[in-house]
């Protein structure tokens, strides 16, 4: 019996190869497309981190920009507030002097508001009113 299976593959061992190189090269082509299937995800997925990461590059260059900007416009604020308390100081001597030199108190130009709005509003909103803006929160104390 087992000869005559034998026999049987011989005399189709043509077929039965043929058949079979045709099966195996379904499967290796098959399994070639998933492979170039799965490559290509996994470029993607390479480039979209890639991509995040020099996102995240510029993100943290911006903060530390804007922070350096924040700290510069802090530190010209500070002198700002110092050079109005000396130009109010000094208006205060210049009428106490007047007043003891008996002469009418000196009009001065008025001084513009402080801080300084980020906007400039319409002159018909402000008309008669001195603008007063609240300071802009520090992180660190600027007195001492």
């Amino acid at each position: 019996m087992i000869g005559h299976f034998f026999d049987v593959v011989n005399a189709w061992s043509g077929l039965i190869e043929g058949g079979l190189g045709l099966i195996s090269g379904w499967y290796g082509n098959v399994a070639k497309n998933r492979l170039a299937k799965r490559q290509e995800q996994l470029s993607a997925g390479q480039q979209a981190l890639e991509l995040v990461a020099q996102t995240h590059e510029l993100l943290v260059d911006h903060m530390h920009r804007v922070d350096v900007l924040t700290q510069q416009r802090w530190a010209q604020d500070d002198t700002l507030q110092e050079v109005y308390a000396q130009a109010i100081a000094a208006r205060l001597v210049v009428h106490k002097l007047d007043a003891q030199d008996g002469r009418p108190l000196r009009q001065f130009e008025p001084l513009p508001s402080y801080p300084i709005s980020a906007e400039t509003p319409d002159a018909a909103e402000t008309a008669g009113v001195a603008g007063v803006d609240a300071p802009e929160p520090r992180a660190g104390s600027t007195h001492g």
